[in-house]
């Protein structure tokens, strides 16, 4: 190639095509040594060869597929929104049954209770008006026994 030269200074006497011509040697001389260069840095480049990943990357891709393939075969997959809650439905019938017979019993129960409490406020509420009505037919036995003493006795101590 050819050796990179000192521009030439442009001499009065010297004809102006001629240095122009000159300059223009130079660039082009100057492009062809860059473009050399490039080509051989281009060349000394080490490019890897990817084959063995992209085997590896292909099989896992092969595997998952296969794995995806299986999966979306899957029962549990198929059913809808609706069977869901068809399901939910199905096994919490059981648990409101008992629910709803806990409740009953319970119901049943509170009102045995109710019953038997006020039974026995009815029983209190009576055992009380027969002591008052005894209370009162003592109170008026023993007023009409002092009276009829008093009118029994009373002829005999003017008798005497």
């Amino acid at each position: 190639m050819a050796e990179a030269q000192e521009p030439v200074a442009p001499d009065q006497a010297a004809d102006p095509a001629a240095v122009a011509f000159e300059e223009l040697r130079q660039e082009v001389a100057l492009t062809r040594r860059a473009v050399a260069g490039l080509a051989a840095e281009r060349a000394a480049i080490e490019i890897p060869d990817y084959s063995e990943t992209l085997g590896k990357i292909v099989q896992s891709s092969a595997v998952t597929a296969k794995n995806l393939k299986a999966l979306a075969n899957r029962p549990i997959l198929q059913v809808t929104v609706q069977d869901w809650a068809d399901a939910i439905v199905k096994a919490n019938t059981p648990a409101r049954h008992a629910s709803q017979n806990a409740l009953t019993n319970l119901h049943g129960q509170l009102s045995e209770v109710a019953d038997d409490i006020a039974a026995s406020l009815r029983k209190a509420r009576t055992a009380d008006s027969q002591r008052q009505w005894l209370l009162w037919t003592f109170g008026g036995a023993l007023l009409a026994g002092v009276l009829l003493g008093i009118f029994a006795i009373l002829p005999l101590v003017h008798a005497l």
